[in-house]
């Protein structure tokens, strides 16, 4: 990380139109990218910029679908047969290691600071540490990892790297690829004078795929009672470690289409996960939709769902007490022709 110029490079120069367009839908707070050289805006400018990059790529399906790719070699779940995909330090060492043979660390010319999308670091199979920090936060982020940034200064003047660091169920861990190492290598904290650890963000208006719609239709249309069922016997297993609770309303919200993402958000706590679920329980197919859409189920939106539908309730009862006075006083009148 350097003094100069700074120069941020989306997907490439024919996407540059695009690449603006979709950090103008992440909201006022982003800067479009640019190809041009710029005067050196500072550290925290870079760092803001570089996390923006994580977050717009976050939510790109061919970083998922690389990453998925990538971790196709973690050993089975004995259970699925499936690549053990709940394992997050596994999916931190299958992505560190292609990464340090597929990404070769390159130097930024002299007294420019280059910021890469992850596809171009990709494509030139190159960057420095602030490069590698990018594409790995993104490929973890895509599977639901949340990530961050340290960067770190050796003198205490100005500071003069940056790696990535992924929130574990033991907590933060290191993630530098330049240092062909391993994921959660521990660095000597004497010879670093001073710090800065910054959360990345997961990407705004998370939505919902045409097919995850379907199949929540299909499973609440067929299999209703069964999951109201399901949910009562895991609130109702008080004997269950906190794990084992979280994993049961994990996969109890994804049976009911809510997205792995969503669900990974912020590493929630079992009390909103048990929110959500009851929460989805009474409200259904538009809690998942507002869930997967925002990330979360806001006091006041759930308030007004439940208003909306009490008043629907009340019309329908209304209706057929309507309907059946109808059909009794119909009769009557026949009765007494």
């Amino acid at each position: 990380m350097q003094s100069g110029y700074v120069q941020i490079l989306p997907d490439t120069q024919q996407q540059y139109t695009r690449a603006r367009a979709v950090d103008a839908s992440l909201g006022a707070s982003t800067v479009p990218l640019s190809t041009r050289r710029q005067a050196y805006p500072g550290v925290e400018s870079v760092l803001s910029a570089a996390s923006r990059l994580v977050t717009k790529y976050t939510g790109d399906e061919r970083i998922r679908s690389l990453a998925l790719k990538i971790t196709s070699t973690i050993r089975r779940h004995r259970l699925t047969g499936q690549p053990d995909l709940r394992n997050i330090d596994a999916i931190a060492s299958a992505i560190y290691k292609w990464m340090v043979r597929n990404v070769n660390y390159v130097r930024d010319p002299w007294d420019v600071e280059r910021i890469q999308s992850p596809f171009v670091t990709i494509t030139q199979r190159a960057g420095d540490c602030d490069d590698h920090a990018i594409l790995g936060a993104a490929l973890l982020q895509s599977l639901g990892i949340q990530t961050g940034f340290r960067i770190v200064s050796r003198t205490g003047r100005h500071f003069d790297h940056i790696y990535a660091v992924y929130q574990s169920p033991a907590g933060w861990k290191s993630f530098d690829t330049t240092v062909l190492k391993y994921p959660g290598y521990v660095f000597d904290e004497r010879l670093i004078k001073k710090s800065r650890h910054v959360t990345n963000q997961m990407p705004e208006g998370l939505g919902l795929d045409p097919i995850t719609l379907l199949t929540t239709a299909t499973t609440m249309a067929s299999t209703g009672m069964t999951l109201k069922n399901t949910l009562s016997s895991i609130f109702g297993a008080k004997d269950k470690d906190e794990r084992q609770l979280r994993g049961a309303l994990r996969d109890y919200l994804m049976q009911r289409g809510v997205q792995s993402e969503v669900i990974s958000l912020s590493q929630k706590d079992n009390a909103s996960l048990q929110r959500y679920a009851q929460i989805i329980d009474e409200l259904g197919a538009p809690a998942v939709q507002q869930l997967n859409r925002y990330g979360q189920l806001s006091p006041v939106w759930v308030t007004q769902q439940q208003a909306a539908n009490k008043t629907k309730k009340m019309g329908l009862y209304a209706g057929l007490a309507i309907g059946t006075l109808v059909l009794i006083g119909g009769g009557y009148m026949l009765l007494n022709k």
